[in-house]
């Protein structure tokens, strides 16, 4: 249970991480000094305890592979980080990813795709699947992995999935979005009813990093938009986003969407909580039990 000062803690920590999204995403610093003070900033959090780093490549993408103590052999994270398709790392997200290794009990790959605007829509769905072509080409069971990614990379996530469907790919068994941004034509109510609510999306940003990565591209193309998509033949999915979030209806849509066609899906809305709030895992008592609840779903799919 949570104790009454954890509803404050959420608070104040939403009001931090906030103001300092805002900065980030207001670009008013050039995109690659931003870059590397973030990874700077991300560096100096202590990852998961007990959970493996080495780093290296997958054909010409550079990676991280994690690997826990509780390891279970075989299992494998393919994760996609976040950033409006412009910023952060695989760096960045370091904290995040070696945890769910530890929560999944399986090998973690973090991979760095192409950063827009520098290049543009499609170029992260193209190392997306190269990725993946170079994990089942070196043996790895695509029945006993999980794709999984957040905001941005929970987009690039589920278009990574359709990708390697329309490639006639073996799909993974499962697929996990923390809070995905999966639609964007930004047609989810909750872009207007989270406006004042969420401290981090400003919509005008997100409008400004969608033109940054699509470019002349149309936003329902289903690799930039997979509400967009056929989503027929997709493995179970777990779709988590926070209540008062602008990207909240991009997962209850894409739930819907995802039930119409045929596909197991678990929907996990967060009440006053904030985007990407589970990278605080370490602070943050929701956040840890939302990833908590993202091992149970995990444990009761994977392999079925």
């Amino acid at each position: 249970m949570f104790s009454p000062y954890d509803n404050l803690r959420a608070f104040v920590l939403k009001q931090l991480v906030g103001a300092g999204t805002r900065t980030v995403f207001s670009q008013r610093l050039p995109r690659p000094l931003m870059r590397s003070l973030l990874d700077a900033l991300a560096m100096a959090i202590p990852p998961a305890a007990g959970v493996n780093l080495e780093e290296g490549r997958l054909g010409q993408v550079p990676c991280d592979f994690w690997t826990p103590q509780n390891f279970q052999p075989g299992r494998l994270l393919l994760y996609c980080h976040g950033g409006g398709y412009t910023l952060f790392s695989r760096k960045t997200h370091r904290v995040l990813v070696s945890r769910l290794a530890q929560e999944f009990a399986a090998q973690a790959v973090a991979f760095d795709y192409r950063l827009a605007p520098e290049h543009r829509f499609p170029a992260a769905v193209e190392d997306a699947l190269s990725v993946y072509r170079e994990l089942l080409a070196r043996g790895f069971a695509p029945e006993k992995m999980v794709f999984a990614g957040d905001s941005a990379g929970g987009g690039l996530t589920f278009a990574l999935l359709l990708a390697a469907k329309d490639a006639k790919l073996p799909l993974p068994a499962l697929a996990v979005g923390i809070s995905p941004w999966l639609d964007l034509t930004l047609s989810g109510y909750s872009h207007v009813e989270n406006r004042d609510k969420d401290p981090m999306l400003v919509p005008e940003n997100t409008q400004k990093l969608r033109d940054d990565y699509l470019g002349d591209a149309d936003a329902r193309n289903p690799y930039a938009s997979p509400l967009f998509g056929n989503l027929a033949g997709l493995p179970p999915v777990m779709l988590q986003a926070a209540g008062d979030e602008t990207l909240r209806d991009d997962s209850v849509l894409f739930a819907a969407a995802l039930r119409q066609a045929g596909v197991i899906v678990e929907l996990d809305i967060c009440p006053g909580l904030f985007h990407d709030f589970q990278m605080f895992w370490q602070v943050l008592p929701e956040a840890e039990a939302a990833i908590r609840r993202m091992g149970q779903f995990v444990r009761r799919h994977w392999g079925n």
